[in-house]
């Protein structure tokens, strides 16, 4: 979070690393200053923080008390120093904009710069020390080709539903509150959004149709709200995976994106001969970059399913061709996997490696925490492995954080790794030994059929 010119790092004391700000951020000390309340700060009070020990400023409109972070900040203390008690946002955008300082300080989070100057937003969108319901916390910024909106929900792991249903109508449901935007001008689709999920923050990015700046983002209203179960969704495109299972792509038939957190799922509702069959799936989503399946994009929804011969909904998903239509509910779930973990132990089987892939990618991804994850993923057979060839380029790339082990029960194992099932020896050989201390640092992860659920467990 460098506020100079340079990119210079210095040294930094024993003690304090990345993850010695994680942990004393998890310690339950409060790096606020203010009790975790959410305040409204002004100007002239954000100047009255201007000493190395007591250090607020202000970036993109969040005010943070970075008083505790000063000797762990990687451009040193007086870099630092040269932001707190003002509004470091062009500081901060000079230098390295890229930083996710959000994640970095999520546990600094003062409140809200209320400063009209700074996005020029109307009355309605100020941040209030109390909000009631009818209040949203929003910022929005631009440049020549896009705007952002920015909305703050103060409840980690938001519900999060985005609509652009005319050019110029901009819809938006977070934890189950409507609000649309009538734009000032057109804009294209998809959005891209990026969520830090353990402080609620949405960012919605949409990509003007035109280029030019904006005297205003728009007129803001609040819709009723009409509960939608179920969307329309069109194939747009299937692809085998291994012999009994296949990757589909869905579209949604408007412009919609739902939010999907790792770990979580959807209902993927059909009519199969007559009847109305629903069952829970995990979208997912390839762990590298390809372009063997097209383009992924925002508004796209891909499954991973395999199709079972008793499976009412499994062979029908299996058998749809382009064009063809099935109906997908609102995210469900309340999986929280990583909030203060470090060591991922993941035991999937067959298709259970479905939640594992968001988990997987999403933990290599982070900003904010170096995780190390061991996959052990079951399965008959070498030609049954779903993305074997995208796990193993993964674990190529992340060769000191993420191990997989491909465990087979009906052929040799030509990996090296163990032909069987899910046992006591396998835990054995593959688990790390764990001691009261790391035990806290360990979260275990297991998906597959009730069966091996129930062995994993045992």
């Amino acid at each position: 979070m460098a506020t100079g010119t340079t990119r210079n790092k210095v040294a930094l004391a024993p003690g304090h690393s990345l993850m010695d700000w994680i942990r004393l951020g998890n310690s339950g000390n409060d790096l606020t200053g203010v009790g975790g309340k959410i305040l409204s700060v002004s100007k002239s009070e954000l100047a009255k923080h201007n000493k190395r020990t007591d250090a607020w400023l202000a970036i993109r409109g969040t005010v943070y008390n970075v008083t505790q972070y000063m000797d762990f900040h990687p451009g040193g203390v007086d870099e630092l120093v040269r932001g707190i008690g003002t509004d470091a946002t062009k500081l901060f955008s000079e230098i390295h904009a890229w930083v996710n300082y959000e994640s970095i300080l999520q546990k600094c989070v003062v409140g809200r710069l209320v400063n009209e100057e700074l996005f020029k937003l109307p009355d309605i969108l100020k941040a209030a020390t109390d909000v009631s319901e009818n209040e949203l916390n929003m910022d929005w910024f631009q440049q020549l080709g896009f705007l952002c909106f920015v909305f703050y929900t103060k409840t980690p792991y938001p519900e999060v539903s985005i609509t652009l249903k005319q050019p110029n109508q901009f819809c938006f449901a977070l934890n189950g509150k409507t609000r649309c935007i009538t734009l000032h001008k057109n804009v294209n689709w998809p959005c891209v959004v990026k969520i830090v999920a353990d402080i609620g923050k949405v960012q919605v990015k949409l990509i003007k149709k035109v280029l030019g700046l904006w005297p205003t983002f728009g007129t803001l209203t609040t819709t009723r709200n009409i509960q939608i179960d179920y969307w329309k969704c069109e194939l747009l495109n299937s692809f085998d995976v291994t012999p009994n299972a296949k990757f589909l792509l869905f579209k949604y038939q408007q412009n919609l994106y739902n939010h999907v957190y790792p770990g979580r799922h959807i209902y993927i509702k059909a009519n199969v001969n007559g009847q109305v069959v629903s069952r829970p799936y995990t979208p997912v989503w390839p762990l590298v970059e390809t372009t063997e399946y097209g383009i992924i994009s925002e508004d796209t929804l891909c499954l991973l399913v395999k199709s079972y011969p008793n499976g009412k909904l499994s062979r029908h998903l299996c058998s749809l061709n382009q064009g063809d239509l099935i109906e997908v509910s609102r995210p469900q779930g309340s999986f929280e996997c990583w909030t203060s973990k470090t060591n991922l132990i993941l035991l999937a089987a067959g298709t259970g490696i479905t939640p594992m892939l968001p988990i997987i990618w999403n933990a290599l991804h982070s900003s904010i925490k170096k995780y190390n994850i061991t996959l052990l993923y079951f399965n008959k057979k070498e030609t049954c492995i779903i993305w074997k060839k995208y796990l193993d380029q993964k674990s190529a790339a992340y060769s000191s954080r993420l191990t997989v082990h491909y465990i087979l029960s009906e052929e040799e194992n030509s990996m090296g790794d163990t032909k069987g099932h899910i046992d006591e020896s396998v835990i054995t050989k593959y688990f790390p030994t764990l001691n009261e201390e790391s035990l806290n640092e360990h979260a275990v992860c297991v998906c597959g059929p009730p069966g091996f659920n129930k062995l994993c467990e045992k």
